[in-house]
């Protein structure tokens, strides 16, 4: 039995993430994770978190792009290496806001995600510098929630072993029930009877495609309410509601309670959760959504090409397009049964594909694997060293140059095996 310090923001902390981490931690037990290690929830906040991180045999760390709940975190996973458990792929807003708290780990990583560009990449693209690397190499493993995310780690060249588990659903049925009757009452008080309720919700910027679709507003022939649910940031949301004329069919509802975003999202008659740029990231929004069966329009890249062409509508991929956004919406304004149809393919999907025990899965070989690691910390860290020779060309043919013997000998001993 390992002990496991499974650092993360915790309910109450009003981020996704924080639901996040409950849902993991209770099906880690359900799976008896928690028969197999003593896990040890530790909110970085605790003044002791520290103290905890080091008593523990493995470290795992929820890591997002937000330094007011992920700065510590991100600390402790580089100084007591474990898994990491990436949420956004380009962290470049965490590795700017260690540079405002003036942590020593923020020149360092920024170095190293500029080395680690590749030659030609577009650095105005928040996946052109790997932000991340300092954080993915320090680790003894990562985990990701799509293909898209390994890929792109393995692209850049991470050679830490990285385990992709699906985005657990969140919410339990008396929750969700719950939050359709308080969704019913939120609906409204918004709208009348005849309008399309078309919501957005999480953090409220322009990443969100909020301009696009104010513009798309002009556009639209069906009676549409728009109504935007989340926390504010820099970015001047009623400003742009201003700007573009239309703060008659807007709503406004910022930093509302994580049970009132649920109902809101249960409100929405269309959810739209586009990204642009895309930054890699699995939307907790979405997922939440797909649990309450409320139709949702994303774009077309990346994570989100991931889930199935019939439980989300898609849009292209890059700038969203106002007019294409606008058609989107008047063919789902006017089909009440193709909304319904999509919404109950999105429940089944949730049920099935992102059960949490399955993530929670993920997590329990992760831990074991460093449990392993641990105990044999020679051969694995010959495999790791083996591997990187191998993918910048050398082979045993340059043992003869002075490369040592050794290396061969590892090749020899890891052929056959996936990480060798």
């Amino acid at each position: 039995m390992a002990a496991v310090a499974f650092v993360s923001p915790l309910p109450p902390a009003q981020t996704g993430i924080a639901t996040y981490a409950a849902s993991v931690l209770e099906a880690l037990d359900e799976i008896g994770g928690s028969s197999e290690h003593a896990i040890d929830p530790v909110s970085p906040f605790e003044t002791d978190a520290g103290a905890r991180v080091r008593a523990a045999d493995v470290g795992i760390y929820q890591i997002g792009n937000n330094v007011e709940f992920h700065g510590d975190i991100y600390a402790l996973s580089v100084w007591h290496p474990g898994v990491v458990v990436l949420h956004d792929l380009a962290v470049d807003g965490l590795i700017w806001g260690l540079g405002e708290v003036r942590s020593p780990l923020a020149a360092p990583a920024r170095q190293e995600a500029i080395a680690a560009t590749p030659r030609g990449a577009d650095r105005e693209d928040p996946l052109g510098v790997p932000w991340c690397a300092q954080l993915v190499r320090r680790a003894g493993a990562v985990i990701v929630h799509s293909r898209f995310a390994k890929a792109y780690l393995e692209q850049v060249g991470c050679l830490t072993p990285i385990l992709v588990a699906p985005h657990p659903s969140v919410e339990r049925d008396a929750d969700i029930e719950r939050a359709r009757v308080r969704g019913h009452e939120l609906r409204s008080g918004v709208a009348g009877p005849d309008e399309v309720v078309v919501g957005v919700a999480g953090d409220l910027n322009a990443t969100k495609g909020i301009p696009q679709l104010l513009e798309a507003l002009a556009h639209l022939r069906s009676n549409v309410r728009l109504v935007l649910v989340g926390r504010r940031g820099g970015w001047d949301v009623d400003a742009a509601i201003r700007n573009a004329g239309v703060g008659k069919r807007v709503s406004v509802h910022g930093d509302v309670a994580d049970a009132e975003f649920l109902a809101w999202l249960s409100a929405f008659d269309v959810l739209v959760n586009l990204r642009f740029p895309h930054r890699g990231e699995s939307s907790g929004s979405l997922v939440r959504a797909l649990q309450v069966g409320t139709p949702t329009v994303v774009s077309g890249v990346g994570t989100y090409l991931e889930v199935p062409d019939d439980v989300v509508v898609r849009i292209g991929s890059g700038r969203p397009d106002p007019e294409e956004l606008a058609a989107v919406i008047d063919r789902l304004a006017g089909d009440p049964e193709g909304r319904a149809a999509i919404g109950d393919r999105a429940r089944a999907y949730a049920r099935d594909a992102l059960a949490p025990t399955m993530t929670a899965a993920v997590y329990l070989e992760a831990i074991d694997d460093l449990v392993a690691l641990r105990a044999d910390p020679v051969r694995n860290a010959i495999a790791r060293w083996a591997s990187g020779l191998r993918a910048a060309g050398l082979g045993p043919r340059h043992a003869a140059r002075g490369l040592g013997v050794r290396y061969p000998e590892a090749l020899f001993e890891l052929r056959g095996e996936e990480h060798g």
